[in-house]
Protein backbone atom coordinates (compact mmCIF):
# COMPACT_ATOMS: atom_id res chain seq x y z
CA UNK A 1 0.00 0.00 0.00
CA UNK A 2 1.37 3.42 -0.81
CA UNK A 3 1.70 5.70 1.86
CA UNK A 4 -0.93 8.86 1.96
CA UNK A 5 0.71 12.41 0.93
CA UNK A 6 -1.22 15.26 3.23
CA UNK A 7 -1.96 17.80 0.80
CA UNK A 8 -0.35 20.49 3.02
CA UNK A 9 2.86 18.80 3.02
CA UNK A 10 3.01 19.43 -0.96
CA UNK A 11 1.99 22.88 -0.71
CA UNK A 12 5.02 23.32 1.74
CA UNK A 13 7.41 22.76 -0.10
CA UNK A 14 5.93 24.45 -3.21
CA UNK A 15 6.41 27.69 -1.12
CA UNK A 16 10.07 26.64 0.01
CA UNK A 17 10.56 26.53 -3.69
CA UNK A 18 9.39 29.35 -4.57
CA UNK A 19 11.37 31.03 -1.72
CA UNK A 20 14.43 30.12 -2.47
CA UNK A 21 14.66 30.52 -6.72
CA UNK A 22 12.15 33.25 -6.47
CA UNK A 23 9.04 33.97 -8.43
CA UNK A 24 11.38 34.69 -11.47
CA UNK A 25 13.62 31.90 -11.16
CA UNK A 26 16.49 34.07 -10.04
CA UNK A 27 18.96 33.00 -7.14
CA UNK A 28 19.29 33.83 -3.81
CA UNK A 29 20.43 37.30 -2.49
CA UNK A 30 23.52 35.81 -1.16
CA UNK A 31 24.19 34.56 -4.33
CA UNK A 32 23.88 37.12 -6.02
CA UNK A 33 26.04 39.38 -4.09
CA UNK A 34 28.88 37.02 -3.97
CA UNK A 35 28.79 36.92 -8.28
CA UNK A 36 28.49 40.85 -7.47
CA UNK A 37 31.67 40.77 -5.86
CA UNK A 38 33.60 38.21 -8.29
CA UNK A 39 32.36 40.45 -11.03
CA UNK A 40 35.17 42.68 -12.75
CA UNK A 41 33.24 45.58 -11.59
CA UNK A 42 33.33 44.22 -8.16
CA UNK A 43 36.87 43.47 -8.63
CA UNK A 44 37.68 47.30 -9.94
CA UNK A 45 35.65 48.46 -7.14
CA UNK A 46 37.51 46.47 -4.66
CA UNK A 47 40.95 47.71 -6.28
CA UNK A 48 40.04 51.93 -5.91
CA UNK A 49 39.08 51.08 -2.42
CA UNK A 50 41.99 49.78 -1.20
CA UNK A 51 43.97 52.13 -3.42
CA UNK A 52 42.17 55.08 -1.59
CA UNK A 53 42.58 53.48 2.03
CA UNK A 54 46.44 53.38 1.53
CA UNK A 55 46.42 57.38 0.07
CA UNK A 56 44.30 58.06 3.05
CA UNK A 57 47.04 56.17 4.90
CA UNK A 58 50.22 57.89 3.18
CA UNK A 59 48.62 61.13 3.96
CA UNK A 60 48.28 60.47 7.87
CA UNK A 61 51.98 59.50 7.87
CA UNK A 62 52.89 62.61 5.87
CA UNK A 63 50.92 64.69 8.09
CA UNK A 64 52.45 62.99 11.03
CA UNK A 65 56.22 62.70 10.57
CA UNK A 66 56.99 65.49 8.42
CA UNK A 67 58.09 68.70 9.32
CA UNK A 68 56.51 72.05 8.21
CA UNK A 69 58.66 72.93 5.71
CA UNK A 70 57.68 77.03 5.76
CA UNK A 71 59.61 77.35 8.87
CA UNK A 72 57.14 80.36 10.30
CA UNK A 73 59.25 82.38 13.15
CA UNK A 74 57.67 80.84 16.47
CA UNK A 75 59.16 83.08 18.85
CA UNK A 76 62.57 83.01 20.78
CA UNK A 77 64.14 80.34 21.37
CA UNK A 78 63.09 78.84 25.27
CA UNK A 79 65.93 79.82 27.80
CA UNK A 80 67.72 76.21 28.75
CA UNK A 81 71.33 76.04 31.00
CA UNK A 82 72.33 73.09 32.32
CA UNK A 83 75.40 70.93 32.86
CA UNK A 84 75.96 67.69 30.47
CA UNK A 85 76.65 64.34 31.52
CA UNK A 86 80.04 65.19 30.47
CA UNK A 87 80.31 67.59 32.59
CA UNK A 88 80.36 70.57 30.40
CA UNK A 89 78.47 73.54 30.69
CA UNK A 90 75.52 74.00 28.42
CA UNK A 91 73.40 77.54 27.73
CA UNK A 92 71.44 77.67 24.45
CA UNK A 93 72.06 81.22 24.21
CA UNK A 94 75.83 80.97 23.71
CA UNK A 95 75.10 79.11 20.38
CA UNK A 96 73.66 82.40 18.73
CA UNK A 97 75.42 82.06 15.44
CA UNK A 98 74.77 78.88 14.94
CA UNK A 99 71.89 76.38 14.30
CA UNK A 100 70.64 74.65 16.98
CA UNK A 101 68.69 71.56 17.14
CA UNK A 102 67.28 70.91 20.64
CA UNK A 103 65.96 67.51 20.55
CA UNK A 104 63.79 66.19 24.28
CA UNK A 105 63.99 62.20 24.23
CA UNK A 106 64.31 59.07 26.85
CA UNK A 107 66.06 56.08 26.50
CA UNK A 108 62.99 54.14 26.80
CA UNK A 109 61.37 56.17 23.65
CA UNK A 110 61.11 54.16 20.58
CA UNK A 111 60.84 56.69 18.33
CA UNK A 112 63.59 58.22 20.16
CA UNK A 113 66.20 55.69 19.36
CA UNK A 114 65.11 55.23 16.15
CA UNK A 115 65.57 58.76 15.22
CA UNK A 116 69.71 58.68 16.91
CA UNK A 117 71.08 57.07 14.46
CA UNK A 118 70.09 60.16 12.24
CA UNK A 119 70.73 63.01 14.69
CA UNK A 120 74.22 61.87 14.89
CA UNK A 121 75.10 61.36 11.23
CA UNK A 122 73.91 64.96 10.78
CA UNK A 123 75.44 66.30 13.48
CA UNK A 124 78.81 65.25 12.09
CA UNK A 125 77.98 66.40 8.49
CA UNK A 126 76.95 70.30 9.83
CA UNK A 127 79.20 70.24 12.40
CA UNK A 128 80.41 73.77 12.71
CA UNK A 129 76.87 75.53 11.08
CA UNK A 130 74.71 73.58 13.62
CA UNK A 131 74.65 72.04 17.35
CA UNK A 132 72.33 69.46 18.56
CA UNK A 133 71.64 68.92 22.12
CA UNK A 134 69.62 66.17 23.41
CA UNK A 135 67.39 66.49 26.87
CA UNK A 136 66.83 63.60 28.40
CA UNK A 137 63.23 63.25 30.56
CA UNK A 138 64.48 60.55 32.61
CA UNK A 139 66.33 60.31 36.03
CA UNK A 140 68.47 57.30 34.98
CA UNK A 141 71.82 59.23 34.54
CA UNK A 142 73.78 55.79 33.62
CA UNK A 143 70.96 54.83 30.87
CA UNK A 144 71.90 58.02 29.56
CA UNK A 145 76.15 57.60 29.18
CA UNK A 146 75.20 53.86 28.21
CA UNK A 147 73.26 54.75 25.14
CA UNK A 148 75.44 58.03 24.06
CA UNK A 149 77.83 55.20 24.00
CA UNK A 150 76.45 53.15 22.24
CA UNK A 151 75.19 55.23 19.30
CA UNK A 152 78.47 57.46 19.62
CA UNK A 153 76.48 60.73 19.92
CA UNK A 154 79.12 63.88 19.34
CA UNK A 155 76.98 66.42 21.21
CA UNK A 156 76.14 67.55 24.44
CA UNK A 157 73.32 65.25 26.62
CA UNK A 158 71.99 66.69 29.26
CA UNK A 159 69.72 65.58 32.21
CA UNK A 160 65.96 67.30 32.61
CA UNK A 161 67.17 66.93 36.15
CA UNK A 162 70.39 68.85 35.54
CA UNK A 163 68.63 71.98 34.13
CA UNK A 164 69.30 75.84 35.81
CA UNK A 165 65.22 76.23 35.47
CA UNK A 166 62.60 74.79 33.63
CA UNK A 167 62.61 72.48 30.64
CA UNK A 168 61.14 73.16 27.46
CA UNK A 169 57.05 72.41 26.87
CA UNK A 170 56.81 68.88 25.34
CA UNK A 171 53.46 66.99 25.25
CA UNK A 172 55.55 63.96 23.45
CA UNK A 173 58.63 62.39 23.09
CA UNK A 174 60.39 63.11 20.91
CA UNK A 175 59.87 66.63 20.55
CA UNK A 176 62.37 68.25 18.18
CA UNK A 177 62.75 72.31 18.42
CA UNK A 178 64.91 73.72 15.36
CA UNK A 179 66.63 77.52 16.12
CA UNK A 180 68.45 79.50 13.64
CA UNK A 181 71.46 81.82 13.61
CA UNK A 182 69.25 84.56 15.31
CA UNK A 183 67.87 82.32 18.55
CA UNK A 184 64.32 82.19 16.51
CA UNK A 185 62.40 78.66 16.80
CA UNK A 186 61.67 77.96 13.22
CA UNK A 187 60.41 74.76 13.62
CA UNK A 188 58.83 72.61 16.70
CA UNK A 189 58.45 69.06 15.75
CA UNK A 190 56.37 66.23 17.91
CA UNK A 191 57.15 62.53 17.26
CA UNK A 192 59.64 60.80 14.98
CA UNK A 193 61.86 63.13 13.01
CA UNK A 194 64.36 61.20 10.39
CA UNK A 195 66.88 62.21 8.96
CA UNK A 196 65.97 62.82 5.30
CA UNK A 197 62.92 64.60 6.85
CA UNK A 198 65.56 67.02 8.28
CA UNK A 199 68.60 67.61 6.32
CA UNK A 200 66.77 70.05 4.24
CA UNK A 201 65.78 72.20 6.65
CA UNK A 202 69.28 72.05 8.42
CA UNK A 203 70.66 73.28 4.44
CA UNK A 204 67.77 76.26 4.42
CA UNK A 205 68.89 77.05 7.72
CA UNK A 206 72.79 76.71 7.32
CA UNK A 207 72.60 79.13 4.43
CA UNK A 208 70.68 82.21 5.91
Amino acid sequence: MTPSTDPRDLRSGARDTGQQEGASGEPPPRQRLRAAWESPRGVRARTWGHRLLWVGLLAVVVWRYLPDYRLPDLGPAPPLAGTAISGEAVDLGAYVGQVVVLNVWATWCPPCVVETPGFVDLANSFEGDVQFVGLAAEDDEDAVRRFGARYEVPYPLVMVGALDGPAPEGRVLPTTYVIDRAGRVRMRHEGLLLEPALRPVLKRLARE
